[in-house]
């Protein structure tokens, strides 16, 4: 039976068709920088599993960024969904520029149900945007990877993130209005230099209608409802993992780094990836 239930939010669509996330100020510009920088070699874990042959989906791919930089520098081929059309031209034209054969379609991602599900998914800060991250995670593990694939998901982290939404919130109550808060911004995300993809980051970090924070054991649990091993984690470094309780204990520590980072003046968005592999089977 065909899911008819959508957690997706009206007021997160309407946001993000004025401003994408990561959006910037022209196409020629966003190609000159796929060109130069792959976006997976953040996370060599990830970019290891992939080959040319392999059939990626990003979900919530926005307007391209990741999904037409894995098609460039892997070869591979990339389809990219998004419940946004604003970012999905742009995702388009992107990809065009760079003469890649990547694909994208307007979708809702708790009603998508590919034909053959997927080597590699990823999501990368989308689920937590949606009114049900949990179950957005569940619809996305149980219905887009095939079995011996693998996901990579990243949400924003219960602890990590509190310290940096904790400060934009009291300067709210002490009167900031967008302008001062955009300025508090850049003072911690100092490295951007296409100011329409630093408003897009901004908006999206800070002005956002609705997000959700979670941690990785209710990933794990989601996972293991699908059929899903957690193979690899950004909370501890990537290191092997012998004990989950072990690395759900150091989940606690991203507090205290998200108060350290603030102190010096560092962007520390509390965000955190996991990487899963699906069970085959018997």
């Amino acid at each position: 039976m065909t899911a008819t239930i959508s957690y997706a939010s009206d007021e997160v669509l309407a946001f993000y068709k004025e401003l994408p996330f990561n959006y910037r100020s022209t196409v020629e510009n966003t190609v000159k920088a796929i060109k130069k920088q792959n976006m997976l070699k953040a996370y060599p874990i990830v970019g290891d599993l992939i080959t040319e042959k392999s059939r990626i989906l990003d979900v919530g791919c926005g307007a391209g960024w990741l999904s037409n930089s894995i098609a460039y520098h892997h070869g591979c081929s990339v389809t990219g969904i998004d419940f946004n059309p604003v970012a999905i031209e742009r995702a388009q034209q992107v990809g065009t520029g760079l003469g890649v054969s990547s694909e994208f379609s307007v979708e809702d991602l708790f009603l998508y149900r590919p034909q053959n599900p997927f080597d590699m998914v990823i999501s990368l800060g989308v689920l937590h945007h949606t009114k049900n991250c949990r179950e957005a995670l569940k619809t996305v593990a149980t219905h887009t990877v095939k079995q011996d694939g693998h996901i990579f998901i990243g949400l924003y982290h219960s602890y990590g993130r509190a310290p940096f939404l904790d400060y934009f919130d009291k300067l709210k109550q002490q009167g900031a209005d967008e302008k001062k808060l955009f300025e508090a911004y850049k003072e911690l995300h100092s490295t951007m230099t296409d100011e329409t993809q630093l408003l897009s980051w901004f908006r999206d970090q800070v002005l956002h209608p609705h997000e959700t924070q979670h941690t990785l054991e209710m990933v794990v649990e989601v996972f293991e409802e699908a059929g899903i091993d957690l193979v690899s984690t950004s909370i501890n470094r990537f290191e092997p993992i012998s004990s989950l309780e072990t690395v759900y204990k150091t989940e606690k520590t991203y507090l205290e780094i998200g108060r350290q980072k603030l102190k010096d003046k560092t962007y520390f968005p509390g965000f955190f990836v996991a990487l899963g592999k699906k069970r085959v089977r018997p």
